[in-house]
């Protein structure tokens, strides 16, 4: 069955039966010769194609690598963006809940504030240590008695005092411990002011001396 070549076979045939030819009748090589050494160039000729076609082959294979490294790269960046969202979220939370504890404080304050306006006929001095300095307010001879035994919290609200009593201090407190200035030890709760506490009542202490 005759099958016909492509023609890019047939050129490369008739070029190497022309070298054969010429090299036997040159007498450069035996006929055995020259026909070993047209397998040998077929055989170069071979490898070279192959060597060609590995290459586009590993030149494929180049941009499916470096896809997969933009994909690692983007999953990372992804990654890292989420972390500093999750982050400024909660630095976000924890100020939105700072701000509405100060606003519950602030309310439980003015509902609660037992601190009423004294006359001067009634009004005895209570002095506390708020910071390092030492403060001074006037009572009534019965608040300056709750004070004193912890019935009444001495509480700050923006550098202004109020009293309010435990239960109140403590949800103040759970809040923002910060505001409560003066709280008696309960156990001396039911005590009354003793006359040494009296006794130095009477004595004016400047404000804001330091303690």
């Amino acid at each position: 069955m005759w099958v016909q070549l492509p023609p890019h076979v047939v050129r490369r045939r008739i070029v190497a039966d022309s070298l054969r030819d010429q090299l036997v009748k040159a007498g450069l090589a035996t006929s055995a010769q020259a026909k070993k050494a047209e397998r040998s160039n077929r055989a170069g000729e071979t490898a070279k194609r192959h060597d060609k076609a590995k290459g586009k082959a590993k030149g494929k294979a180049e941009p499916s690598s470096l896809t997969q490294q933009v994909k690692a790269k983007a999953a990372q960046q992804r990654a890292e963006k989420a972390a500093r969202d999750k982050a400024i979220a909660q630095v976000r939370n924890a100020k939105s809940e700072a701000k509405a504890k100060q606003a519950q404080v602030r309310q439980l304050i003015a509902q609660n504030d037992q601190r009423t306006k004294v006359n001067d006929d009634e009004a005895v001095p209570y002095n506390f240590v708020h910071g390092q300095k030492i403060k001074k307010i006037h009572v009534t001879k019965a608040q300056l008695e709750a004070l004193s035994s912890g019935r009444l919290i001495v509480v700050n609200n923006n550098g202004i005092y109020h009293f309010v009593d435990e239960k109140v201090a403590e949800q103040i407190a759970a809040r923002d411990p910060k505001r409560i200035i003066v709280a008696h030890n309960n156990a001396n709760k039911n005590a009354t002011p003793s006359a040494d506490d009296e006794y130095y009542a009477k004595f004016a202490i400047p404000d804001d001396i330091d303690w």
